[in-house]
């Protein structure tokens, strides 16, 4: 589908009007001017010029992150390596980052660990940052912290990417314990666990869960399948079975025994809401749902990830819709939707997100994000030329910038407008 709108500084404008919101709400102010700019440069040598053909094999390099005025911010050594499913197979590839030491990059946390996101297929370039600003403004515990880049790849420019810390347990990124192959006692193998809800059992130890059958994997400990680790496979095994067995039992309901016992409340309903709110196609539990369990705590929702076809940049799977429910299908939310209770606090909560101004402000995000882009897009899409050309899943082809711009927010307007009705009572 060919969607024509208006382009250059007029969209803007109109883009800037409509997202007003009917609430009386006054949107937040533009970003202030110095927000508003270049990217820095991130320019990656490997060695001898070595192709990067493998999401397996990291190949080495050199690295080094330039101001917009050339100046040399920091540099090191590096292996590199693709990631990502679907997005590997797109000409412009995603990438994961092993520095040789750890560096604070841009404002963010030191670490090794990074991944360059290309968002090849989402033309605003914008959807990832967007939902990570949501879950922000939602208060969630750890959302990863990314910043735009130009990359340099050998020499050649490859476009705007997302340099965006990769979802590790560490205490200023997933901060739960990191369990340890000897941590078997009662009072410590309950955590912590980093999980993913990932069909395509990408991890060493995946298993199903018995009622739902839901593919879970171990992020961390990313050993857990090894000899030694029999215990913690046993006790996160049993707590997910534990959960599905008081999920699905006949006192489900019972805020003392049933799920309320296993499973932190709030979040549920707040991956709930932003997984609707955006329609994600894969947030029905299927894939890149990432999952905690803290020593001594309920299993929780949470770091959020990957939502480049979101917010009405997909064809199938009735997410292009604004209508209709996506998540709530899932068998863990089915059930939970049965609870009166639970019900209820997902209306209180999409309430009080409305009445407080958090929905309408994150809207106009959308607008100043738009502003702080639209420079930059230019040399993206001169180096990747497709606004005029049908990517995968892509819902409609705008022919510009703006244009897709435009048609992200007409999508989202009708969206809020679907949940206000259906949460409304």
């Amino acid at each position: 589908m060919v969607l024509r709108r208006p382009a250059g500084a007029l969209a803007l404008l109109v883009l800037l009007a409509a997202c007003f919101g009917a609430d009386g709400v006054t949107p937040p102010a533009a970003p202030p001017p110095a927000e508003i700019g270049r990217f820095p440069t991130l320019v990656v040598t490997t060695a001898g010029g070595a192709a990067i053909t493998s999401r397996e094999t990291y190949v080495p390099g050199t690295w080094r992150l330039v101001d917009t005025n050339a100046t040399l911010l920091a540099e090191g050594a590096l292996d590199i390596r693709g990631r990502g499913n679907s997005t590997w197979d797109m000409p412009k590839k995603p990438y994961r980052v092993r520095l040789a030491a750890g560096a604070a990059l841009l404002g963010m946390p030191s670490n090794r660990h990074w991944a360059l996101l290309a968002n090849y297929a989402d033309k605003t370039l914008l959807r990832n940052d967007l939902v990570f600003d949501l879950g922000r403004r939602l208060g969630a515990a750890y959302v990863p912290r990314a910043r735009f880049v130009h990359l340099e790849l050998n020499g050649s420019y490859d476009g705007v990417y997302q340099l965006t810390e990769h979802i590790r347990v560490d205490p200023v990124r997933v901060n739960i314990p990191e369990l340890r192959i000897g941590d078997t006692t009662a009072a410590v193998i309950t955590g912590g666990y980093l999980l993913e809800v990932d069909e395509r059992f990408g991890e060493e130890f995946c298993w199903r869960t018995p009622r739902a059958a839901m593919a879970v994997c171990a992020k961390s400990p990313e050993t857990l399948a090894r000899p030694g680790w029999e215990r913690q496979q046993a006790y996160i095994t049993g707590y997910l079975r534990e959960l599905e067995d008081a999920l699905y039992g006949p006192g489900f309901a019972d805020p003392a025994t049933g799920y309320a016992a296993y499973l932190d409340v709030p979040s549920a309903v707040d991956y709930l809401l932003v997984n609707e709110l955006v329609k994600n196609v894969d947030g029905n539990l299927r894939l890149s749902t990432y999952l905690t369990k803290p020593r001594g705590g309920p299993l929780t929702f949470g770091p959020l990830w990957d939502f480049d076809i979101t917010l009405g940049n997909v064809n199938y799977g009735g997410a292009d819709a604004t209508e209709g429910w996506q998540v709530a299908t899932a068998p863990w939310f089915a059930r939970l939707l049965q609870d009166p209770a639970f019900v209820q606090r997902v209306k209180d909560r999409w309430r009080q997100l409305r009445a407080d101004g958090t929905i309408t402000a994150w809207q106009f995000s959308l607008v100043t994000r738009a502003q702080y882009m639209s420079a930059e897009q230019q040399r993206n899409f001169a180096r990747w030329p497709i606004l005029s050309t049908w990517v995968w899943p892509n819902r409609v082809v705008t022919g510009s910038y703006d244009g897709e711009v435009w048609a992200m927010r007409e999508w989202l307007a009708a969206r809020v407008g679907w949940m206000d009705a259906q949460l409304r009572d």
